[in-house]
């Protein structure tokens, strides 16, 4: 009973509800438009090489554009800077949106305006993340960023299996529609959290953008703990993550299928991560997430393997759904250890390099195993690339007790 008053508990902050309600329904949106955009691309190209080079386009901006919005969010107003960027959303989806209903819509449109979309995502992240602690109090913490994790893999489960539908009986560009729409939820939302002074104004350090980058970077290097954790999220990112990028391009050259299949594999990632969501919802302390970190990390790289080397679907569903509960224990695990051991002053930053870390090299994995589909077909590299996953795991576990001491000290 006690965990389960610990997730009420996170409910009584105000804003924290307010900020769920409206973002439940945004994340709907965001996942209908994904499988709408994954789907586009292979209607568009019927090339695996595309499928990549999109997924590219949507994730590369975490590395590039990510990190200096993490320094506008220990600068300005995090609350202005979110309502501006969901407003940008909004504008953005509504272009996709008419360029597809006019038949203007080819695929390097469709590059440049998932570019556009995952530049502005990546602007967002991290000013999301630094808001998240100021609208929950300290004890919340932990319960609050896993149950934000369960939103958002509960919309992963029901908005591609919702775009499945909507495609399969209309076209991309209803589902596309609907999460034009869906923006308007969290930027009502975000209109009536109201947060205390002193959480709105930021202190300018007078420092030019790359010097405070820079401070977010030496902040990192300078803890040996942080730059282990970091360096192990970024392996894991750039070799095993790649898979949810690429589903398309499996649907379509390994089992020769269309979006209803494309929507089972999206939500059975999303289901393993709901469950995952929700046994971290009733975690109430952070001492034990360093274990379940190491050993999910693992459990994940293997899970892309055996995804990799099946030709069978319902294995391969099975596969994704162990996918989607590891890399979800992972993502909240680091996040949430990686919030309560940074000041508020270097948040925005540190969880700008975070996103970056966990999000951004995807964007060369997806570019690499497109290039090499077109050579090897596309189970080979992704296989391969599971192996070198959990070699590296092995090395980076040897120094294990250095994020002990740091992460789990009293």
């Amino acid at each position: 009973m006690s965990r389960f008053a610990a997730l009420r508990g996170t409910f009584s902050n105000r804003n924290y509800a307010i900020y769920t309600t409206g973002n439940c329904l945004s994340l709907l949106g965001f996942w209908m438009q994904r499988l709408a955009v994954a789907w586009l691309t292979w209607e568009l190209s019927h090339d695996e090489f595309w499928v990549g080079a999109v997924g590219f386009a949507e994730i590369v901006p975490l590395i590039l554009v990510g990190p200096f919005f993490g320094v506008w969010a220990d600068r300005w107003p995090r609350k202005t800077l979110a309502l501006l960027l969901q407003t940008a959303l909004f504008l953005q989806t509504m272009a996709l949106f008419l360029a597809l209903q006019w038949h203007w819509l080819n695929i390097h449109w469709l590059f440049w305006l998932t570019l556009l979309e995952g530049s502005l995502q990546a602007a967002y992240q991290p000013v999301r993340l630094a808001l998240i602690p100021n609208l929950v109090r300290k004890q919340d913490l932990v319960t609050a960023a896993a149950f934000t994790a369960v939103t958002f893999n509960v919309a992963r489960f029901l908005g591609p299996a919702l775009a499945g539908v909507v495609i399969a009986w209309s076209s991309p560009a209803w589902a596309i529609l609907f999460n034009g729409v869906s923006y308007l939820g969290i930027i009502v939302a975000w209109l009536f959290i109201t947060l205390a002074p002193a959480q709105q104004v930021r202190k300018d350090s007078g420092g030019s953008m790359f010097s405070d980058l820079r401070e977010g970077w030496r902040y990192i290097a300078h803890e040996p703990a942080l730059a282990l954790l970091f360096a192990v999220l970024m392996l894991s990112a750039l070799l095993v993550r790649p898979l949810t990028y690429m589903l398309s391009g499996f649907v379509g050259a390994v089992y020769q299928a269309g979006p209803q299949t494309l929507a089972t594999f999206t939500s059975a990632v999303g289901v393993g991560a709901v469950v995952a969501g929700m046994q971290l919802s009733m975690q109430t302390k952070a001492n034990s997430l360093l274990s379940m970190f190491w050993r999910n990390a693992v459990v994940c790289a293997a899970s892309v393997f055996g995804f990799a080397l099946t030709t069978h679907e319902w294995l391969a569903t099975a596969m994704l759904l162990v996918f989607g509960y590891s890399v979800t224990v992972c993502a909240v695990s680091s996040q949430t250890l990686v919030q309560n051991s940074v000041s508020d002053q270097m948040r925005g930053r540190v969880l700008s390099l975070w996103v970056a870390a966990t999000r951004g090299p995807p964007a060369l994995g997806v570019l690499a195993l497109g290039w090499l589909a077109t050579y090897f077909e596309l189970p080979l590299p992704t296989a391969i690339a599971a192996l070198l996953c959990v070699v590296g795991l092995l090395y980076f576990y040897r120094q294990r007790q250095r994020l002990r001491r740091f992460f789990e000290a009293e």
